[in-house]
């Protein structure tokens, strides 16, 4: 039972009655007020949120597009290679230095393989919400 409630019940009152409410009402009023800051705290969480989330929202376009560009010059590369020697067409493609090798490795790990499973964990994970 909280305190407002046993308060408000005969044996609250009557405590109420033999303290006084000078000494009762103080009390009372400083955790309306706590309750009332707890209240605006979680507004103002919701409130960036949402902002964040807006903010994001407003990004998102320009970053896809930016991952695109990153992504499919090496998935191009990537695979100009495997049809040239799968197929011995003889196209004349020049492999990478051997330091961008990790990188190429990375972006086509991230792009066609991280990023499908993402989306299919987040659509697995809303179905699994709403059930």
């Amino acid at each position: 039972m909280s305190l407002l409630g046993w308060l408000s019940n005969p044996i609250g009152s009557g405590l109420i009655k033999v303290i006084g409410s000078s000494v009762v009402q103080p009390i009372l009023k400083g955790m309306e007020n706590g309750q009332n800051t707890q209240r605006d705290v979680a507004v103002q969480v919701v409130q960036a949120e949402m902002a964040a989330n807006q903010a994001k929202a407003a990004i998102a376009p320009a970053f896809k597009g930016l991952i695109y560009g990153i992504g499919i010059p090496p998935a191009v590369h990537f695979g100009a290679i495997c049809l040239s020697k799968t197929f011995a067409l003889g196209w004349p493609i020049e492999p990478l230095p051997a330091e961008y090798v990790p990188i190429e490795a990375t972006i086509l790990t991230a792009f066609f393989i991280s990023s499908p499973l993402t989306t299919l964990a987040r659509a697995g994970a809303a179905r699994l919400l709403k059930a």
